[in-house]
């Protein structure tokens, strides 16, 4: 009787450990391989469980691979990776820009990224736009693992370029993005109520009571400058596949005077040096409000 009570639990042990190696076996051969023949993150135990994965918007969609976790240090370091292959490409190219928006905030506050942004913002002319637009890939020297878009380009793939954001610099491992906006210059009216008081009067003709006729940059107009704190809202449509999504949201003007951006002085992201606007404050003041200080999670 004892011999056979053994037997029996000896076959139950049997079973269970069969029925956990043929799970594992299961396991191991219907489990999605990456690019590197490896098992995607998102199918790991340890991946979702540890850490959070960043939403696949705001990328490049050719690159997100829904089976692939990206955790935001990793957006971070992408990022960061970007804004540093651009700008050292834009050097080479000798093609004049600047960080813009939320990048410039960023190194404003601490010299570094925000963490919760999902995306870099460069500016440039519209004469460095054109040589972007009219140079290959080859020449301007594109490191691997990287992809320039430019919309209305022969020579390059247009991506999910628009006339809103002409050139995007691409991280073509997780589909991250720098947005590249080209900055036209015009002149028109403007009303000085961000300016400080220290700034010299570079105005070319005094209206009055703070409004000037300037040398004005600025970008083509678009829903991506809704957040924009002082930006104008204008009745142009924006036919972009951006604005489609945002349908609600304003299309506004991003346009402020040139003497804010010119001349170009350096500053630190990072570890390494970029090219910001001439007058900070003034300029992240106008897009994001006097308490721009204050750190605000976006959606």
């Amino acid at each position: 009787m004892t011999r056979k009570r053994s037997l029996t639990r000896y076959h139950k042990v049997a079973l269970i450990i069969a029925s956990q190696l043929l799970l594992f076996w299961l396991y191991v051969l219907y489990t999605p391989l990456d690019d590197n023949g490896l098992q995607g993150d998102a199918f790991l135990p340890s991946s979702n469980s540890l850490r959070r994965c960043v939403s696949s918007a705001h990328r490049d969609s050719r690159y997100v691979r829904p089976e692939v976790c990206v955790a935001v240090p990793q957006r971070v370091k992408a990022l960061a990776d970007l804004l540093y292959a651009l700008t050292v490409l834009l050097e080479n190219a000798q093609v004049v820009y600047w960080i813009d928006s939320g990048t410039l905030l960023g190194v404003y506050r601490a010299q570094q990224l925000i963490p919760w942004d999902y995306n870099a913002d460069v500016g440039v002319t519209t004469a460095g736009a054109d040589y972007l637009r009219s140079t290959d890939r080859k020449a301007l020297e594109v490191p691997e693992g990287y992809e320039l878009t430019v919309f209305n380009s022969s020579l390059h793939e247009a991506g999910e370029t628009t006339t809103a954001v002409p050139v995007r610099f691409v991280d073509t491992t997780f589909g991250f993005y720098v947005n590249v906006f080209a900055f036209q210059e015009s002149h028109g009216l403007f009303t000085d109520d961000v300016r400080p008081l220290t700034a010299p009067t570079v105005a070319e003709d005094v209206v009055g009571d703070g409004i000037a006729v300037e040398t004005m940059v600025g970008p083509e107009p678009s829903v991506i400058w809704h957040r924009c704190v002082h930006c104008p809202v204008i009745q142009e449509t924006d036919d972009s596949v951006l604005s489609k999504a945002l349908s609600a949201a304003a299309v506004k003007q991003f346009r402020v005077p040139r003497d804010w951006v010119f001349p170009l002085r350096i500053c630190k992201v990072e570890l390494f040096e970029v090219m910001c606007p001439a007058q900070a404050v003034p300029y992240l003041m106008y897009i994001f409000g006097n308490r721009f200080l204050t750190p605000e999670i976006w959606d």
